[in-house]
């Protein structure tokens, strides 16, 4: 499993392609699926900070940090979901559920709780939504709150892009243009509660029953390469694997966020969010607010 698990987990590519072929092979286990359009978005968002107005707004270091902190963070949500997939797909094999894999490879004992009430349930949202909130408190204690990270978030620059709105998770209809867009806008990142509430409206906008089978369309014609040239939008970024070379990340200590949680405010976060009609997305107003925002900046 480490291998494997290692192999994937090179890049955002990889990692891309490693959940949509599991979503297709196990269709049940829902959040694969919206893993690999989510890890989609994060390979533009990657190679957009290599283009203008990117560059002039943005000093080297600080998009060299915020490429980072978007690597770093899926490679740790790979690294602690990946397993719990092979370990799944294993069951389905050979009928026996490995807990003791799971536990070496520090996953949340929130999490082999719900996987053990799935296998009996067969709930597959309360699974999709569980792999959401355990994603999301992962990362929250093993990066986001490093003091570092933390800084980041608080200083004036993510408050204006929090602000002006321009980040958006996309999620494409064939044949790709400006107007077959739907998505979310990313709000409040830095507070986990705001990242599951995203993680649970992009699930209900993935599985919406007039709009699924495009998306899934999309995520199956449609090879990634971490630009939003995959989108059907003409930009002059490269392909990911051309401007981002691979690195190597340090391992993180295991401990399980889910210790220092009170379980009935856990249970709390699985409570269904008002569902809203599906939200078109012009993909080309993200630039044209950035590009506002470096002429407000400019000389400042």
């Amino acid at each position: 499993m480490d291998r494997r698990v290692a192999t994937f987990n090179v890049d955002n590519i990889a990692r891309t392609k490693a959940y949509e072929q599991f979503g297709r092979k196990h269709p049940e286990i829902r959040w694969a699926r919206l893993a690999g359009m989510v890890s989609r978005n994060a390979g533009w968002n990657l190679t957009d900070l290599t283009i203008e107005p990117f560059r002039s707004l943005l000093s080297r270091s600080t998009r060299q940090n915020i490429a980072w902190i978007y690597e770093r963070a899926n490679w740790l949500i790979f690294r602690d979901a990946y397993p719990q997939l092979v370990m799944y797909e294993a069951y389905k094999r050979t009928g026996k559920w490995n807990v003791l894999s799971l536990q070496e490879h520090g996953v949340s004992i929130f999490m082999i709780r719900e996987w053990n009430r799935f296998l009996e349930e067969k709930d597959e949202w309360r699974l999709l939504i569980a792999l959401i909130i355990n994603e999301q408190m992962m990362v929250e204690e093993r990066l986001f709150q490093r003091s570092k990270v933390e800084a980041f978030f608080q200083s004036a620059l993510y408050k204006m892009e929090s602000y002006l709105h321009f980040s958006h998770v996309l999620f494409p209809q064939l044949p790709c243009t400006v107007n077959t867009m739907y998505g979310e806008c990313v709000k409040n990142f830095a507070n986990p509660i705001k990242r599951i509430e995203l993680g649970k409206r992009l699930a209900h906008l993935l599985y919406h029953p007039t709009l699924q089978y495009s998306f899934h369309q999309f995520m199956d014609e449609v090879e990634p390469t971490g630009s939003r040239g995959d989108y059907g939008v003409t930009r002059k970024s490269l392909p990911l694997r051309v401007v981002y070379p691979r690195c190597s990340h340090a391992n993180v200590e295991q401990t399980d966020w889910y210790e220092s949680q009170q379980p009935e405010k856990v249970e709390r976060l699985f409570t269904p969010l008002e569902v809203c009609k599906p939200k078109k997305v012009n993909v080309y107003v993200a630039q044209m607010e950035l590009a506002w925002l470096n002429w407000l900046t400019k000389d400042k």
